[in-house]
């Protein structure tokens, strides 16, 4: 199996991931590579990689090779072959399942998945990394609750995002995340949860504010404006806010300063460490994490959600 680069390349890769991918402070930790216990990869629990199919690399049906140069295909050929399926009931490579049109929807995207990390520039680790995650067994359960959502109710696509008011990364994720959304309305629910970072002192008031918003109805516009104005969170421009989506004030400062905002904030929170948050925004679609450190959003969010409607065989709302 491959393993990560290492020395000070490996080092200066690793922050640059880090700063791209989010707030989070001193407990944000580094990408963990698919040879570790962190990036748990499809196939029997405890089983040894597979043999490389030896000779030059092949063809796969319904993938896309053709810009790999003849060591990333040889990159490529050496990941196909030694990974097992993403199927849990198809113990054989992703080569074998693809060339074999085995009943796994998932082999072909997932293939096409390292070929195209491959070709973006990926060691054969970080690729490997990415397919574990995307593609492994670690499926997170989330409590949707009340959070405020919007999109078809019984969407083949839940995305949840836990976002702070006073991240950057999350100014700026959170229109791209609305745009992809917008993009694929008929097929994806979008729900956002609160993860105040202690770092941030305005965080906290702000995602009450935006609970109390939530309590009248008002959630989505007084986002809106938390994240335009991730500069101005003081208590007075908080009320501004609340007057300008046009809440009931008296309701809104109980609300804002209530417990059951605090239950809120905490119930989040705690969820989000569960889950394995390390920065925000954290994204989790259909209970696999979208890692900022090995997938970005312009781009790569689009093609999860097409990848995960082909898996899906194109459904628009989920089986009752």
């Amino acid at each position: 199996m491959f393993i990560p680069r290492s020395g000070a390349r490996r080092r200066l890769v690793l922050a640059a991931l880090a700063a791209l991918a989010g707030c989070g402070g001193a407990e944000r930790q580094e990408p963990q590579f698919a040879d570790s216990p962190e990036v748990p990869l499809p196939g029997p629990p405890g089983a040894a990689p597979l043999d490389a199919r030896g000779g030059a690399p092949e063809e796969l049906p319904g993938v896309d090779t053709a810009e790999l140069v003849r060591r990333e295909r040889d990159t490529w050929w050496q990941l196909v072959s030694q990974l097992y399926a993403p199927c849990p009931d198809q113990a054989v490579s992703l080569a074998q399942c693809v060339r074999e049109s085995r009943s796994c929807a998932a082999c072909a995207p997932a293939a096409q998945l390292l070929a195209d990390k491959i070709r973006g520039g990926a060691s054969g680790a970080e690729a490997q990394a990415a397919y574990g995650v995307r593609f492994g067994p670690n499926v997170k359960r989330i409590d949707l609750a009340d959070s405020p959502s919007r999109g078809p109710e019984r969407a083949s696509i839940q995305i949840v995002v836990w976002s702070d008011f006073e991240c950057p990364s999350c100014g700026r994720a959170v229109p791209l995340i609305d745009e992809v959304v917008e993009r694929h309305a008929s097929y994806v629910r979008l729900i956002h949860k609160v993860y105040p970072l202690r770092s941030h002192p305005h965080a906290d008031a702000a995602a009450r504010a935006a609970i109390a918003a939530h309590r009248q109805g008002r959630y989505w516009p007084m986002e809106r404006l938390l994240f335009e104005n991730q500069q101005r969170l003081e208590e007075k421009d908080l009320l501004g806010y609340a007057q300008k989506v046009g809440l009931d004030m008296a309701r809104f400062r109980a609300d804002m300063a209530g417990e059951p905002a605090a239950r809120v904030v905490a119930r989040d929170r705690a969820e989000a460490d569960r889950a394995g948050l390390s920065g925000t925004p954290f994204i989790v679609i259909n209970g696999r994490e979208f890692d900022l450190a090995l997938f970005s959003l312009q781009g790569e969010l689009d093609r999860w959600i097409e990848t995960e409607l082909a898996i899906l065989g194109g459904r628009e709302a989920a089986a009752p």
